[in-house]
């Protein structure tokens, strides 16, 4: 990356154009395949969404503007800096723009102004709100009708429950696409369920399931807190696909559909992400077990052993895909449009979570 250079934010432009002379000389080609808006508050998270952002330019390269608001500021300000960036390294003969706005106050409000001249068009416009879309904000409304896409991370949300309801209400009332960091650290436990019952033999035997467990990384870091999230989601997934009547569930996180015992507990492994889902346990109503769990040694595969009481398969193993930071923001950039799935699971989700139990 080129070293950031204070701008005013009329200077944006013409900046960046004179760091492009130059680098015109170093055989440097500007590349673009979408404009990245990301709005962050400075926390102890700020590094981590920085790095995330860093392994999406990695892979698609494109325009940043990473907004950074001061919560606590001695003054208001708004400062602008500008920077390109080397996607894959300084050898690199591929490059992008970095503009950098840090704001605090009621300068906020120059803050759409001051992007508006700077995206590109004709390309899309993806919005990374990285914090509480429940708690109200000047700039969210602004930054959203600029763009096509908005990516959450549940992760931020104090609330479960609320968050899923301001997230459909978002969806029921914009045209905007909607797309969520948990979601897609799903996805690969989403795979594994639908091929493990793609013929018509299993789906019987999924439709007479009577437990299913659910264990997660319970082992916190100073990013990530609200761990269950994940585990809440693949079970109100399937219980929306399964169209399964909720009776009752406790604190303890035990849940109980008609017919159906589910739960979900925490353990502790060193080298995967916090929240990520270890294993899947599921039992039918006829003894037949499915037990699914990820292999210590190699992380990013689980190994399957289906078993019942008259006989027991050989186990295999299921590739669940890299686990590696930033790859569900990756995921959900690479996606088009908003998951019917998503939407049901966050609809069965105010059931689940109707006494706040999440």
């Amino acid at each position: 990356m080129t070293t950031p250079q204070i701008v005013k934010p009329e200077a944006i432009e013409s900046t960046l154009i004179a760091i492009w002379e130059q680098l015109a000389k170093e055989n440097k080609m500007r590349a673009c395949l979408f404009n990245l808006i990301v709005f962050n508050r400075y926390s102890s998270r700020t590094d981590y969404i920085r790095n995330i952002v860093q392994k999406v330019i990695e892979k698609f390269p494109c325009r940043l503007i990473f907004i950074s608001e001061d919560p606590n500021p001695h003054a208001p300000y708004l400062k602008t800096a500008v920077s390109v960036i080397m996607p894959q390294g300084p050898s690199s003969t591929i490059a992008c723009d970095h503009i950098d706005i840090g704001v605090a106050g009621n300068e906020s409000a120059r803050v759409p102004y001051v992007i508006l001249p700077h995206i590109i068009p004709d390309i899309p416009v993806t919005l990374l709100w990285t914090e509480d879309p429940c708690i109200p904000h000047p700039l969210f409304e602004p930054l959203s009708k600029l763009c096509h896409r908005i990516i959450f991370d549940s992760e931020s949300a104090d609330n479960l429950l609320a968050f899923s309801k301001t997230v459909l209400s978002l969806k029921q009332n914009s045209k905007v696409d909607i797309a969520d960091l948990n979601w897609a650290r799903t996805e690969g436990w989403r795979d594994l369920i639908t091929s493990l019952f793609d013929s018509s033999a299993r789906f019987e035997q999924l439709k007479r399931l009577s437990v299913i467990k659910i264990a997660y990384n319970g082992k916190p870091t100073e990013f990530f807190c609200h761990l269950k999230i994940q585990s809440i989601y693949l079970l109100s997934w399937i219980s929306s696909r399964m169209n399964w009547n909720f009776h009752k569930a406790d604190k303890n996180l035990h849940f109980e559909f008609e017919g159906i015992q589910a739960s979900i507990e925490s353990t502790e492994w060193e080298k995967i992400g916090p929240g990520t889902i270890i294993s899947v346990n599921l039992t039918t109503a006829t003894k037949e077990h499915f037990d699914c769990i990820r292999i210590k040694e190699r992380y990013h595969y689980v190994s399957i052993q289906i078993s019942s009481e008259e006989k027991c398969d050989l186990p295999y193993q299921f590739l669940l895909g890299q686990t590696a930071t930033g790859g569900s923001l990756v995921n959900e950039i690479c996606m088009k449009g908003t998951s019917k799935h998503y939407l049901d699971m966050l609809k069965h989700l105010e059931v689940l979570d109707k006494d706040k139990l999440c």
